[in-house]
């Protein structure tokens, strides 16, 4: 019975082992032979409605399906996603999405468009960017709104600036502190190194005479 139980647990050991060992080759091969994708974007507008195009071959034209892609528009301070949850290319390799009618963009009304292939199995990472006038138009003499976190100009709030510099500055006063505290000590070292020297100097010649 024992001799049973060790064959069973023994002929388990080396199924796990041959598992592991062709997972790990089958990871790094994956790894290894990703392709690179053509991502090509087209815009198209139908009243309000605005309509990104974006159209995925890899290097031999052939459309590339259920391609998941990921679409953004740059914001102050990150990406604010758009589109659905997934977005993959149909058979023809093609992907729609609506642009939001509400969304503000720059002064007259420029956004940063960006598309995105992230982690996928088979091919590489890709980023595209394009520059469109599809947001709503911020007015610039209104100091607030150009101001705002969700704004498209890189104007970031004033008491966000304000906090920033000053947790900055506080930092390089504490470096400055200790680098001022640090050459107080060695001076103090260096005095009374130089005070042993002269005391020893000073005694010596006093045990001469």
């Amino acid at each position: 019975m024992k001799s049973e139980t060790k064959l069973i647990s023994y002929f388990l050991e080396v199924i796990m082992a041959v598992t592991f060992i062709f997972g790990a080759n089958t990871i790094s091969y994956g790894q290894d032979d990703l392709q690179d994708a053509i991502v090509t974007l087209s815009f198209t507008e139908d009243g309000k409605t605005k309509i990104i195009q974006a159209k995925a071959t890899d290097q031999d034209g052939i459309p590339i399906e259920d391609l998941e892609l990921y679409f953004y528009v740059q914001r102050t301070f990150s990406l604010l996603p758009i589109g659905d949850f997934f977005n993959a290319t149909d058979e023809n390799g093609i992907v729609e999405i609506l642009f939001p009618e509400d969304l503000p963009g720059a002064a007259e009304g420029h956004v940063k468009i960006v598309v995105k292939i992230l982690e996928s199995d088979m091919y590489n990472d890709l980023t595209l960017e394009a520059i469109k006038n599809w947001g709503i138009p911020t007015q610039v003499d209104q100091f607030e709104e150009k101001r705002s976190l969700w704004a498209a100009a890189a104007n970031a709030p004033i008491t966000l600036v304000l906090s920033i510099s000053g947790m900055i500055l506080a930092i390089w006063f504490i470096i400055g502190y200790i680098i001022f505290i640090m050459y107080k000590i060695g001076k103090i070292k260096a005095d009374k190194d130089t005070q042993f020297i002269e005391e020893g100097y000073f005694k010596d010649i006093i045990e001469r005479s």
